[in-house]
């Protein structure tokens, strides 16, 4: 069943939270022009991530959230940054507890790992140095087949850092898309599909590259005709990163 956009927005107008009934109406081209707060980000700045803490890299994707949706000047977007730079450790990264890291993740430094990738690339997102130790500490923890330490979130999240920080196509980049081809776990699922077109979207990769593609075409085939009416987040991010590519 193909996801249909009119029906889709129709039912996340009725049912959304202001927060989402904004990003529906931004995608109609009658969004109004005070944004309101995005939900989850607490008024320090961070965001909440699947544990219920503030979490570097829930913000760090928050970010790049806010960067596809135009939003990456915006209050939301500088105190999130402020608040990133404000919790980077003395060693240039970030740290997030077991239980904000998204995915099923076995390895001790995933939290770290998680944490530094996705902040990192919401900060260069929204136009912010992460700064070199960050990438560089980052760079240590891919294997041979591209995955990094953390796996399937971390490794979205690395391969927009990379691209951003070290330019198109560049080998750690392309190493990291082409393990999101070739590995694709079966726990994966739209939200998966969803949150890595984020990063990548951000991080300016574009729609003919064959990991978005590939991802695009998985995160529509899962989706009813009005996308999944029991989860609206999910549904107007598919709808976002669809419009982002053009389709």
């Amino acid at each position: 069943m193909t996801l249909d956009r009119e029906v889709a927005l129709e039912m996340l107008l009725s049912q959304g939270d202001e927060w989402q009934s904004w990003r529906a109406l931004r995608l109609t081209g009658d969004a109004p022009n005070r944004v309101p707060a995005p939900a989850l980000q607490d008024p320090v700045g961070g965001f909440e991530g699947p544990g219920g803490r503030l979490s570097p890299g829930a913000t760090g994707e928050a970010l790049c959230h806010l960067r596809v949706l135009g939003l990456a000047s915006s209050p939301a977007g500088v105190i999130g940054g402020d608040w990133l730079e404000d919790v980077r450790t003395p060693a240039g990264a970030w740290l997030d507890p077991p239980s904000e890291v998204p995915g099923e993740v076995e390895e001790a430094a995933a939290g770290r790992v998680w944490a530094t990738a996705a902040a990192g690339c919401g900060l260069l997102a929204v136009g912010r140095d992460p700064g070199v130790r960050a990438v560089a500490l980052i760079g240590t923890e891919a294997d041979n087949e591209g995955r990094f330490t953390g796996g399937a979130y971390a490794t979205f999240a690395a391969a927009g850092l990379f691209w951003l920080a070290e330019g198109p196509r560049t080998e750690m980049a392309e190493w990291a898309l082409r393990w999101t081809r070739e590995w694709d776990e079966e726990w994966w699922g739209p939200w998966e599909f969803v949150t890595a077109l984020i990063f990548w979207a951000a991080a300016g990769i574009p729609g003919e590259n064959a990991s978005v593609e590939l991802f695009l075409e998985r995160l529509v085939s899962t989706a009813g005709h009005a996308g999944w009416p029991d989860d609206p987040e999910l549904t107007l991010r598919a709808l976002e990163v669809r419009d982002h590519f053009g389709l």
